[in-house]
């Protein structure tokens, strides 16, 4: 009994190695590209905008739980990533066999772009579901519905251009065009009713020209189209900066005498003039590199140059017609240069220390180079300045630096030879040196933010205040055109008053300005002025 019992337990050994190697033989091979850690990676994404299949490499692990495949449509690719798709995305294929590893997608959504990621779930050694998600995503892009805002562009006229690429769908109903202004853009979804500027049926029609005033410093554009009943919108966005904002507190503005529809616009801390166009809204800049304090704009030689007094003595004159530095003038001193006016042959300057209140007026020729009268010292505050009149007599505002000690008034250059003399008037002229207009014919001026009127007679060599233009209103700018018209800011009230000369009770016209305005220009057809609105500072035009 005993050798039949070891042949029994033999053969059923033999009948057990036969059934394993059959067995074996009956199981799908691993495939080449099989992963062995519980994180897949997808291979391929084909097909087209009805039917798309992904691909991805085979995991091979023990305690393998499932595949999930995530899908993700949206109007562009931009957050495509794994997390993302998973997170908002939707499931769309499940498999429990580890070997699967392809999903045919019959329901590929109407929109521009699809994407997906393959999760994995596995047990832990704890016997805990985990989850990991695959190492990359593939999308899928339907071009012939997807699109881009191509271009923004300024136009001559100083409005705005936006292009995109024209759809060529046949059921094709319509583009609307948004905006947003803002300085910065807080969410890229803002293809609403809200921000909408146009609709257009014409889907020839791919350009829209903004002509709007905007307020902040960017200007941010998107358009969407209605294709088979579904919005899609653009794949991107276009941003262009504000034309009509300035990223600086401006402190003084001039008119180019060489171009009728130019604002000069001084950026004392930055460094630079601008050479801004009223019309186009475009800028030229000219950087001097250094503080610029109060400017002006002379005649020498028979040529208006802008005169732009710096830092360390230095005096940068600017070609008014090709709006560059044609020559630097250095003043024989490390002081700062307040003001600057040419009178003749010489320049007639004021420097202060740039801690202390010390310094004066002085005149430097042109000719040999030298300043004449650099003689003792005068105290002398920041904010005074020259302003020119006619031959020469010129105007001055003029500050000690004390609190009472200011005052505006003519003076009389005399020069013999290195002898400089100035002869002074002050007749109880009020002052303000924020504030100083002259008239076109030198025979008057409106000083201190009060608006008081001073009458000039150069042979008698006298000026008499007559009176103030408003009882308890402050001003921030005065400018007086060639009709003795008289312009004042209001920032208490933001508006423009107009007055003529010497009606100091009636108003002529008043206007509305947005933010708070700081200083004005007047020109042929229009008014301009720079605002604040904010952190920000505008420039408004205003008709007549």
């Amino acid at each position: 009994m005993k050798p039949f019992r070891v042949i029994k337990q033999f053969l059923s050994l033999i009948v057990l190695v036969l059934f394993i190697n059959c067995s074996n033989e009956n199981e799908a091979p691993i495939p080449d590209n099989a992963v062995f850690e519980p994180q897949t990676e997808l291979i391929s994404l084909t097909g087209n905008k009805d039917q798309l299949k992904l691909t991805w490499k085979p995991v091979v692990i023990k305690k393998f739980r499932s595949y999930k495949v995530y899908r993700l449509n949206s109007y562009t690719n931009k957050y495509f990533f794994p997390a993302a798709i998973v997170s908002s995305g939707e499931l769309v294929f499940e498999s429990t066999n580890n070997l699967k590893n392809e999903f045919t997608d019959n329901k590929v959504p109407f929109d521009s772009f699809s994407g997906y990621a393959v999760v994995i779930e596995y047990y832990s050694e704890e016997n805990k579901i985990e989850r990991l998600v695959s190492k990359n995503c593939l999308f899928y892009e339907n071009k012939d519905l997807s699109f881009s805002l191509t271009s923004i562009m300024q136009l001559e006229d100083g409005s705005l251009k936006l292009e995109w690429e024209k759809d060529s769908n046949l059921n094709f109903k319509n583009y609307t065009i948004y905006a947003v202004n803002e300085d910065y853009l807080n969410t890229e979804d803002f293809t609403n009713n809200q921000n909408a500027l146009k609709v257009s049926s014409n889907q020839n029609e791919n350009s829209f020209i903004d002509a709007a005033s905007y307020f902040k410093g960017q200007i941010f554009y998107a358009v969407s189209k209605l294709v088979n009943g579904k919005v899609i919108r653009s794949k991107n966005y276009l941003s262009i900066q504000n034309p009509r904002i300035l990223n600086f507190k401006p402190s003084q503005t001039l008119k180019n005498p060489y171009n009728e529809d130019e604002l000069i616009i001084i950026n004392s801390d930055g460094g630079e003039v601008l050479f801004y166009n009223i019309k186009s809204l475009t800028i030229q800049k000219v950087v001097v590199t250094a503080p610029i304090f109060f400017c002006s704009i002379g005649k020498y030689q028979g040529v208006e140059d802008l005169y732009v007094p710096s830092k360390d003595g230095k005096v940068f004159v600017i070609d008014l017609a090709t709006r560059k530095i044609k020559e630097t003038i250095f003043l024989i001193t490390d002081y700062n240069i307040l003001s600057v006016i040419p009178i003749n042959d010489n320049l007639l300057f004021l420097e202060k220390h740039p801690y202390a209140d010390g310094g004066g007026p002085l005149v430097y020729n042109r000719i040999t180079k030298k300043v004449l009268n650099r003689i003792g010292g005068y105290n002398i505050s920041g904010t005074s300045k020259l302003i020119y009149a006619k031959e020469n007599y010129f105007f001055n505002v003029w500050s000690d630096g004390l609190e009472y000690g200011s005052e505006s008034a003519i003076r009389r250059l005399n020069i013999n030879g290195n002898n400089v003399a100035t002869d002074f008037l002050f007749n109880e002229s009020k002052s303000d040196s924020r504030l100083f207009a002259l008239s076109g014919d030198k025979t008057f001026f409106v000083s201190t933010k009060y608006g008081y009127q001073s009458d000039v007679n150069y042979e008698n060599f006298t000026e008499v205040t007559t009176n103030k233009y408003y009882q308890d209103a402050f001003f921030g700018d005065v400018k007086i055109i060639e009709n003795n018209f008289i312009y004042f800011t209001v920032p208490n009230y933001s508006r423009i008053d107009v007055f003529e000369k010497n009606n100091f009770n009636s108003i002529i016209k008043q206007y509305k300005t947005n933010g708070i305005p700081i200083l004005l220009e007047v020109f042929q057809n229009q008014i301009v002025t720079l605002n604040q609105l904010g952190n920000n500072y505008y420039v408004e035009t205003i008709f007549k």
